[in-house]
């Protein structure tokens, strides 16, 4: 990013990515921790905790997120425009349509559809990154 867009502009990102990698991060960063304990009897915690960063971004962790890829997502350059907001579909005031049958008579069912169309957009390319192909720790 400070190659494109300069390194005083650089937003405030949010490093998005797969339970996956953030374990190959823990273990990463468990490599090369120093483990200071002090003489009270406390137990071994190598968990990073909730406030884990990377490249100074907070990290989210989603289950349905690539598993070889993270994001760095800055939600001020996205936006969304919208055609038709989301509602009932509507035929000539209908909205609730009967269901057909096999031999093309009226089932003893109806049929409902909500629909919604829009676009999703970015204002600035430039100020996202990502890294991609990166390995799966086993076990996932």
């Amino acid at each position: 990013m400070g190659d494109r867009i300069g390194m005083s502009n650089i937003p405030r990102v949010v490093a998005m990515m797969h339970p996956a990698q953030q374990q190959a991060y823990e273990d990463l960063g468990q490599k090369v921790s120093m483990i200071q304990k002090t003489a009270a009897q406390e137990g071994l915690n190598m968990y990073f905790s909730e406030n884990m960063q990377l490249a100074g971004a907070p990290v989210k962790v989603s289950y349905m997120w690539d598993k070889t890829r993270i994001d760095f997502v800055n939600l001020d350059v996205w936006g969304r425009a919208e055609m038709h907001p989301a509602g009932f579909y509507d035929v000539e005031g209908r909205k609730i349509f009967e269901i057909r049958g096999t031999s093309g008579g009226i089932a003893t069912s109806q049929v409902f559809y909500i629909v919604a169309s829009f676009q999703l957009f970015m204002t600035n390319p430039a100020a996202t990154a990502y890294v991609y192909n990166l390995s799966i720790p086993s076990g996932y």
